[in-house]
């Protein structure tokens, strides 16, 4: 009996090495597809050609569905024309151009060849839209109804047409021309009589997306409106596919991934952290970091300038670097929050005055309690040292918390009032230019009240 929370790439590699095929199939019957691919992604090509010799063409065409794009176009190599050809005959078309994309054009034509005319067609449609688009995302596989069937004859399209569909869960009607003119779920269609008409029962107010519109604005709209399907037309209003909610799912975590990349001063991926290479990752990083070493040359110019004070009195030189965390981070809160906002559509430019005054209330109350806390741990656990120089960095901190948000709440929304992307421009310059006047204000300060 298998065990198969036991199941790893050893335990597949034996089986495999051994012709185990009862045992090899009793997993990929029993075990989640999910599971195991990352499993199988681990073995070699050789192992995993076996696997797909033995298996299941359902079964095959699901796994390298979940596979690494790396690991597919390796197997691509190795494929044999009847292998090819069952591929592109069992996968769903959009997961066969979400993975196309990504292969080198000789591979692209190779696959091409082995489809018949009809495959081919819709592949190359698929693939004439832009990359990031609802067209190259949308499957051309769904249950299409007209206004005027009878329930009957609606479900004997979705018996017919269901078993190859992404999903029957609601099907879209159309007339004649086939525009998009309502939406019907397949549970309002159970319920009702044969003689029932579809175009009395369907829903008239159907949101949709066209082919040209970014696969983000598609998923904000899935996610506004609790969408688990929708339907994407053409500038005619013509229905020409489907977006399903699985991949939605992976688009709001790809842009959720590119945002993070963006306010670390990171150029976005295009794959993930390990099947990146080393050259991309260093691209990626490089860039900005040659940005941010250039424009850190101001503060170091600032605290140049007061080399003579420093000298005077060298504790000044101690509280530099808290004075700069504590700033930029501060600054960063601010940001984080705010471009989060832009990104879900909670704020927007109309909004900025709402964002500083809130801002420079959190920063009043936080710079507040920095200031008495700095100021406590200097009398219990520096209480011999100069307290005018506390004095100046408390005052510098309250200063700064209240700069710090203010700035990082304020950029976000300018960078979007110039058509910027607010993580990719205001994260990265946030600290930069809170750092530049966290030194030139708490020099000043310093040169004014302890009089150096």
């Amino acid at each position: 009996m298998i065990d198969f929370n036991q199941c790893n790439p050893t335990l597949l590699s034996e089986y495999i090495e051994g012709r185990q095929v009862k045992n090899l199939r009793e997993l990929f019957d029993e075990m989640n597809i999910v599971d195991l691919a990352e499993i199988v992604a681990e073995l070699s090509v050789e192992e995993i050609m076996f696997l797909f010799k033995i298996l299941r063409k359902e079964i095959s065409a699901q796994l390298f569905t979940y596979l690494p794009n790396d690991v597919k176009a390796q197997m691509i190599t190795s494929f044999t024309s009847g292998q090819i050809k069952s591929m592109i005959e069992t996968l769903y078309t959009d997961d066969l151009v979400d993975f196309l994309q990504d292969l080198p054009a000789n591979l692209i034509r190779q696959i091409l060849k082995e489809a018949d005319h009809e495959q081919r067609s819709e592949i190359n449609l698929l693939l004439s839209y832009p990359s990031y688009s609802a067209g190259s995302l949308m499957s051309l596989d769904f249950v299409e109804l007209k206004a005027e069937d009878s329930v009957k004859q609606a479900i004997t399209k979705i018996k017919r047409q269901g078993k190859d569909a992404e999903t029957i869960q609601v099907c879209f009607v159309v007339d004649e021309q086939r525009n998009l003119v309502g939406s019907v779920s397949l549970r309002t269609i159970l319920f009702e009589d044969d003689e029932t008409i579809i175009k009395d029962i369907m829903d008239i107010d159907v949101i949709y997306a066209t082919t040209h519109d970014d696969q983000e604005v598609v998923a904000k709209l899935m996610q506004r409106y609790d969408m688990t399907v929708a339907p994407i037309v053409n500038d005619e209003l013509r229905l020409i596919g489907i977006v399903t909610i699985d991949d939605m799912i992976d688009v709001l975590e790809d842009e959720v991934t590119e945002d993070i990349q963006k306010m670390a001063a990171i150029l976005p991926l295009e794959g993930s952290y390990l099947e990146s290479s080393l050259s991309d990752i260093v691209k990626s990083r490089i860039a900005w970091l040659l940005v941010l070493m250039v424009s850190a040359t101001l503060t170091g110019s600032i605290i140049g300038g007061f080399e003579e004070q420093i000298e005077l009195n060298p504790a000044l030189s101690f509280f530099i670097p808290m004075i700069m965390s504590t700033a930029g981070n501060a600054g960063s809160q601010a940001s984080t929050m705010v471009i989060r906002g832009i990104v879900v559509d909670q704020l927007d430019t109309k909004d900025i005055f709402k964002v500083l005054s809130k801002e420079l209330m959190v920063a009043l109350l936080s710079g507040s309690v920095i200031f008495m806390a700095n100021m406590i741990r200097v009398l219990v656990f520096m209480p011999n040292t100069d307290l005018s120089v506390h004095v100046v960095v408390s005052t510098t901190l309250f200063i700064m918390m209240v700069i710090s948000k203010m700035v990082g709440g304020l950029l976000p929304l300018l960078a979007k009032k110039l058509n910027q992307d607010p993580a990719a421009m205001a994260a990265p310059l946030i600290t930069t230019i809170v750092d530049a006047l966290a030194m030139l204000i708490y020099f000043t300060l310093a040169l004014l009240w302890l009089g150096i």
